[in-house]
């Protein structure tokens, strides 16, 4: 009976292993590697796929693993999964909500502009906010975005361009244009809002919204809700779970 759910685990360690590595040379295909976590794909696959050989390895030597040493293994990894799950639920549960309407300012995070083309993240931040500003005609629209390396726009600029071009009246548009980092688009914004407690609807995409949100209220904008962007289908692993291990960090770290 061992035998066989032994087997059984490293069957399943081996196909995740699998599955993990083909991710990682898929994303490497159509996306890039400029991300330096989406080597973690390639570092789990090969550490799942070596379960089963490390398993063989310790049965013909009979090389037996302590009892206590086992249990805490055990305890470990259940609670990194538990902590993992429940962080991924509350990205979930925060990207999915709706907004109230008629905020003050829609203010619209920054994201990659290759050269002066807008990146498929960014344009779909600008289209929920664009309707958002549609279906909410008081509300300011505020871009946020510095100019970073491949970039031959600020972001800012670039976002602003997108939104004249649909039909926003550039009188409800501020450009804020020196931020190069979530922190530094909040921060660097409140300059344009009028006061504290004004209300505010943070857009990014639907993963990012609860650190996006959390930061923001960290800097004492107490009336901050998230609206978010979808992402490309087959980026929704990586942006998720690299996503997790950040929000674990700035819990940590006292940033959000």
């Amino acid at each position: 009976m061992r035998k066989g759910i032994v087997k059984l685990m490293t069957n399943i360690c081996m196909l995740l292993g699998i599955m993990c590595l083909l991710y990682f040379i898929m994303y490497a295909i159509f996306v890039d590697l400029t991300n330096v976590f989406t080597y973690f794909w390639l570092i789990v696959g090969l550490l799942f796929v070596l379960v089963k050989p490390f398993v063989w390895y310790m049965a013909e030597r009979q090389i037996v693993i302590p009892t206590g040493i086992k249990w805490t293994g055990t305890i470990l990894i259940s609670i990194m999964l538990l902590v993992f799950v429940l962080t991924e639920c509350v990205i979930i549960g925060y990207g999915s909500r709706e907004p109230r309407p008629n905020a003050d300012y829609v203010l619209v995070l920054g994201a990659q502009v290759k050269g002066t083309r807008l990146t498929y993240a960014l344009q779909k931040r600008l289209d929920v906010a664009y309707q958002y500003a549609v279906d909410n005609p008081e509300s300011v629209v505020i871009v946020s975005g510095g100019k970073g390396s491949g970039e031959n726009v600020t972001e800012a600029y670039a976002m602003a361009e997108y939104l004249k071009a649909k039909g926003l009246d550039e009188n409800r548009l501020i450009m804020e244009d020196q931020s190069t980092s979530t922190h530094e688009n909040i921060e660097y914004s409140k300059q344009f809002i009028d006061n504290m407690n004004a209300s505010i609807v943070l857009v990014t995409n639907d993963f990012h919204v609860y650190r996006g949100v959390g930061v923001a209220k960290k800097q004492g904008l107490t009336n901050v809700e998230g609206l978010g962007a979808p992402v490309k289908w087959y980026t929704i692993p990586n942006q998720y779970v690299r996503e997790a291990f950040a929000v674990v960090k700035y819990k940590l770290c006292g940033q959000i």
